[in-house]
């Protein structure tokens, strides 16, 4: 059994494997094995909403793909397409209230200074539309300062 390996346990090159032309035979195997036109237990229709463990929802739209539900009702609700530089905030930070005026696009320059400087209040709308016009602000005031130099 030894004479066709390598010291290190490999195979030497032209060896030919015991298994070579052989089906796998045995009863168990066969009643295990994942049969043509078979659907996974996990399977999701398309349409379906899932939830992760990340709190967000996610739409089926068709086979291998995915899209945040809250995008897919922000882009539904003003017959737009976003952009891929774009994102859905959810201005009250609730992750569950997909209401149409409950969600905003911004970009994610935007979003990053929203999350820096703390600009999103939970559970208020208001403060957080005036966060947003912050950054907003803030992302303008860089811009020129960079025109400038």
């Amino acid at each position: 059994m030894t004479d066709g390996r390598n010291p290190d346990g490999t195979f030497k090159k032209g060896i030919t494997p015991w298994n070579k032309g052989k089906h796998c035979e045995y009863e168990g195997s066969k009643r295990t094995q994942f049969k043509k036109g078979l659907k996974p237990p996990k399977y999701q229709e398309i349409g379906a909403i899932v939830k992760h463990k990340d709190g967000y929802t996610y739409i089926k739209l068709a086979e291998h793909k995915w899209q945040l539900y809250q995008r897919y009702i922000w882009e539904k609700y003003h017959h737009k397409k976003l952009k891929r530089s774009q994102t859905v905030l959810f201005l009250d930070g609730n992750r569950n209230n997909f209401a149409p005026d409950n969600l905003m696009a911004i970009s994610r320059k935007e979003l990053a200074i929203i999350n820096h400087e703390k600009l999103l209040a939970k559970g208020s709308s208001d403060l957080s539309r005036t966060g947003i016009l912050i950054a907003k602000l803030k992302l303008k005031i860089s811009k020129r300062g960079e025109a400038n130099d």
